[in-house]
Formats: structure tokens, sequence, C-alpha cells
């Protein structure tokens, strides 16, 4: 059934359409579960997402099927949406309830906002170290990598705070303070990822090519402003609609990452409060 409705959010008037729309057919939610979910958590992602230029993936027709990427903000789209030109791409801003509500309507499941705000576009907020497992290595693996990590940054003075990816990575966050430019922050991830090699020689991967790769890839490239990661708190197209939740170094060794689903991760937050907050607001001196 083709549900609609029309919403008055944050007083912007939004015909939703497709209500009963299953969007992840093995656990059955549907694109008002998503709605649901966002509305709940935009204290969380306001944050988090405000005023970077946002990639948004798309899938019309559940996480099962096809699905594109949408950076440009599409030409329907209503006057009030925010938007911010960076290079050749007109990016949606994510500023508000009623923006990711329109988003959540054409079926946005993944958010990635940028590293960088609008007002400082050629500084990142922070450098992420992006951790990949290859099969046969998994989520244990990567979360044995990625404590090594936290050791390593402890021994060079710096603070860094995990999430798990929503699948079977682990993105560590390094906030930098406000002068350290892209070039800088995928330098640090690098030098960062060679001693990890060094003390996982037979775990830590440079190899770009999938089809070549084995153990777990470090991606420093991500530290570039044409990247994106998935957000915090995003969805992910996972069979089981997973989170991209941040958690506390302890909870790697408790917690799985279909732990996370839109379901849950509401009333972890609501329990732990935002663990990302500190990335935010405690930036470091390299």
């Amino acid at each position: 059934m083709n549900r609609k409705q029309v919403v008055e959010v944050e007083g912007r008037s939004l015909q939703l359409s497709n209500l009963d729309k299953v969007l992840w057919p093995k656990v059955g939610f549907t694109k008002a579960d998503l709605l649901d979910y966002h509305a709940r958590m935009h204290n969380f992602t306001i944050d988090h997402w405000k005023d970077r230029a946002l990639t948004v993936t798309r899938y019309p027709h559940g996480v099962e099927e096809d699905f594109f990427f949408q950076k440009n903000i599409p030409s329907n789209a209503p006057a009030w949406i925010e938007s911010y030109l960076h290079g050749e791409t007109e990016h949606v801003l994510a500023n508000d309830l009623a923006t990711i509500t329109w988003l959540v309507n054409l079926a946005s499941i993944e958010f990635h906002p940028s590293t960088f705000t609008i007002s400082s576009p050629l500084v990142p907020s922070y450098a992420i170290i992006d951790l990949d497992p290859t099969p046969p290595l998994g989520y244990k693996e990567t979360v044995e990598v990625a404590k090594g990590c936290a050791d390593l940054l402890d021994k060079i003075g710096l603070e860094g705070y995990p999430k798990l990816s929503g699948a079977t990575g682990i993105h560590i966050y390094i906030p930098l303070e406000g002068h350290y430019d892209f070039g800088i922050s995928s330098h640090l991830v690098r030098f960062i990822g060679l001693n990890l090699q060094k003390l996982y020689p037979d775990q830590i991967t440079f190899e770009r090519l999938i089809r070549k790769r084995q153990g777990v890839y470090v991606d420093y490239l991500q530290n570039h402003p044409g990247k994106t990661i998935v957000g915090v708190y995003s969805p992910r197209p996972t069979p089981e609609a997973t989170v991209s939740t941040p958690v506390d170094w302890t909870d790697l060794k408790y917690y799985q990452p279909q732990d996370f689903t839109i379901k849950t991760v509401p009333q972890w937050v609501r329990e732990r409060g935002d663990l990302f907050l500190d990335v935010l607001n405690k930036p470091q001196a390299l």
C-alpha cells in the first residue's frame, strides 16, 4: 500500500510517500521506521552533520536492490533546502530535521557528511583511521588492530575515538586543531598505519586493489577533501539495518556491529550519551 501523509516538520510542510515500503527485507524495517529513527536521533546527529557538505546513498527499492550516490542537490528540491557549492558539486546541507526527513523520503539510507565544515573547507575537523578487514579476516581481527592503534596514539600523545562502521570495519577519529590541512591529516594517518604494520606485519595492508588485498586495510587516503566516510549515527544498507555507532574502547570486546541498529541505537545513546562529543569539543595539536 502506498501510504502518503502530509506532516509538518520544524514549520515545513512535507508530503511523505510509500511509508510502508520495506527497505530492509531481512528484518522488515520500513521507510516509516527509518523516519522514526532520524526523528529520535536528530538532537545527536545535528551536532555532527550540520554545516558539512553531504553525500547520500539512495536505495529506492530497498537495500537488496540497486542504489546510487547523490552528491548534487536534486533539481526538484524545495527552495528552502540549504546547499553548499564545493568545486563543481552543490551539496545538500543536513542542517535541520526537515531536510533530513525530505532526504529520507527519497530513500536516502547512508549519510556521508564531509570531514570539513563549510566555514573551513580546506581544514578537516579530524583525521580518520579507517580500518577495513579483508576476508577471511573480520571484525575480531579489526578490534585487535584498533586496540594496537589506541596504544600507539597514546604513545604519541593523541586521543582517538572509535566508532563501528556498521559492517566489519572500525573508524578511529582524531580531532585536530583548526590549522592542519588535508595533506597533514593524511600524512598523520599514513604514519600511524606504517607503525601499525610494524606491530602487525601479517595483518596490516596498504593495498588498494581489493582482489590483491590481504589483511586489515588502513585507508589513509580517506583523509582527502573529496572523500567521504559514513557519518556518525548513519544507518547502513546491511541486512540487519546496522548503524555506524560510537563506542568506548572497552566496548569493543563486548559488542558486535549487529548490536547497533536503527531500533537499538536511540536507546543506547539515551543511556550512554553521545560518545563522540569530545571529537567536536577537544581538538588536539600535533
